[in-house]
């Protein structure tokens, strides 16, 4: 059922949230490739446009973003428990740290990350 690289369904959750909390980190940030100003407000400040900017690209990847839609879409039920699991995958804090940051105990916080992947599992059987 599972590749050569994943024995379990916890594996290979695993290794989408990893794949996620990376797309996240790198594909979600890159921006449009547009310039903050445009280039009448440019010339109207005496600047110019360059030609040698490199356009960037932005990153597609169907189950980093299929992960998204289910988190986005658990926020709506326990948006404590979605958040947790951003933290978890997206900074690079202790769990101590993360969970004060959102106002839980660190016992709890490990308790809502262990809750939303189970969430996702259910959610991703329907």
């Amino acid at each position: 059922m599972f590749s050569k690289d994943h024995n379990s369904i916890d594996d290979y959750l695993e290794a989408c949230l990893n794949e996620w909390a990376e797309w996240s980190r790198t594909g979600n940030s890159l921006g449009l490739g547009y310039p903050r100003k445009s280039a009448i407000a440019l010339f109207s400040e005496g600047k110019s446009i360059s030609q040698n900017k490199t356009v960037k690209t932005i990153s597609t990847n169907e189950s980093s973003e299929i992960i998204e839609k289910m988190l986005a879409e658990m926020a709506q039920y326990k948006p404590i428990m979605a958040d947790c699991l951003r933290y978890y995958y997206l900074n690079q804090q202790s769990l101590r740290n993360s969970a004060k940051k959102l106002g839980v105990s660190h016992t709890q916080y490990k308790l809502y990350v262990q809750m939303a992947k189970q969430w996702l599992v259910g959610r991703s059987m329907v």
